[in-house]
């Protein structure tokens, strides 16, 4: 069949709602067209394209002659699957999006991208330049986010490793789409991300694994080791344990980006109320601050812009008891299914969470009047021996 490969990537390209992969293929198939003498075809593609504002190849072309970046067209694919190892983005796609993290975590960030930026002056004294960091930590507190940002900062394409697609089934086929990954971002100067890193840089010494692990976490040493071209490798894990001790070494630059403090999840509810109609004084911010002790940054704005879009569909102010019902629904803490037990949990779970909670707040987060929830605290404590 004629074209399968283009044909291939652009569906592939729709299933995931990468419209940039979409477009990009959609204008490769349009100029094999035309070569093939199938004008007419070809040029309908490109209208197709141009009419819904995307970036074309002429664009493309554009952008590599206005910066020293280049950016290639042909990104590696499995040899088997025939599908991108990867997903690139340029500079100018990525977001200007501010980072909630720690100052020490945005200051070692800070260094990292200063140190790399003034290449020259330190090469001038024999100093190597930081070109690997490893970020580290529980899932949904930025580190995703942080690689998108170095790379906007850097100037530089970001080109995101699929694992889906790079683990393959095929024996020796990982190790090998691993040395195609690094010898695109060796070629290409770019930040290359490999997210879920531990799924290809864990303990050598795993009783559980077959010896294609060794080769892969082989190939993954070598390959970092030969990185050049000026690329920055950026890996992310949840499960730092599991690396191999051999992996912490080739990286010049370690984050852990923790769970955010009391600071940070004020940050976070002052940023995602700033342009909402909100009815939350001090007190209930104060209060939901010790509510979402324990949740990473991108739960906590997932609780809260669901509860905004429900006060606005409503037509209404953002309330307290809004944010905390989204809390119950998003983390299915309550797993009650009787109105009555569902209530007793709530408040039971409310107290925990601030054990001096008034009657009145309560009664507020409850949507009660106070003496109600007091009574409703009473029965619960008298059944728990509580006095």
């Amino acid at each position: 069949m004629n074209y399968y490969s283009e044909i291939l990537k652009i569906i592939d390209g729709g299933i995931r709602g990468d419209v940039q992969k979409v477009v990009d293929y959609s204008l490769l198939l349009a100029d094999k067209l035309n070569k093939s003498g199938d004008d007419r075809k070809a040029q309908r593609i490109r209208s197709t394209v141009e009419k819904q504002g995307y970036i074309t190849d002429k664009d493309i072309l554009s952008l590599a002659q206005n910066k020293s970046v280049n950016y290639p067209r042909q990104i590696p694919f499995d040899q088997e699957s025939k599908l991108e190892l990867a997903n690139i983005f340029l500079p100018n796609q990525l977001r200007n999006k501010k980072l909630i993290l720690s100052y020490e975590t945005l200051a070692q960030i800070e260094e990292f991208i200063k140190a790399y930026q003034n290449y020259d002056d330190l090469v001038a004294h024999n100093l190597e330049i930081p070109t690997t960091m490893l970020l580290f930590g529980p899932p949904g507190c930025g580190k995703t986010e942080t690689a998108f940002s170095i790379a906007r900062r850097l100037d530089l394409p970001i080109v995101v490793a699929r694992l889906d697609t790079m683990i393959s089934s095929y024996l020796g086929s990982t190790a090998k789409n691993i040395r195609f990954l690094f010898d695109y971002a060796k070629k290409n100067q770019c930040v290359l991300f490999l997210d879920e890193f531990d799924a290809v840089a864990k303990l050598r010494d795993d009783i559980h694994e077959m010896g294609e692990l060794k080769r892969v976490v082989n190939s993954l040493l070598q390959n970092i080791d030969t990185l050049d071209n000026r690329s920055v490798l950026i890996a992310a894990t949840n499960h730092e344990k599991l690396l191999d001790p051999a992996i912490w070494r080739r990286f010049s630059t370690r984050i852990n980006i923790s769970l955010p403090n009391s600071q940070l999840i004020l940050e976070v509810i002052n940023e995602l109320l700033l342009e909402t109609d909100s009815a939350l004084d001090n007190k209930s911010v104060e209060f939901l601050i010790l509510l979402f002790k324990g949740q990473a940054i991108a739960d906590i704005q997932q609780i809260i812009k669901r509860a905004i879009r429900k006060t606005i569909l409503d037509k209404r102010k953002l309330e307290l008891p809004d944010v905390v019902e989204s809390y119950f629904d998003y983390t299915q803490i309550i797993i009650e299914t009787e109105p009555e037990s569902i209530r007793n949990s709530k408040l039971e779970y409310l107290f925990n969470v601030k054990s001096d909670l008034s009657y009145r707040l309560l009664g507020e987060i409850l949507r009660l009047h106070h003496k109600t929830a007091k009574k409703l605290a009473d029965k619960i404590n008298e059944v728990k021996g509580v006095k």
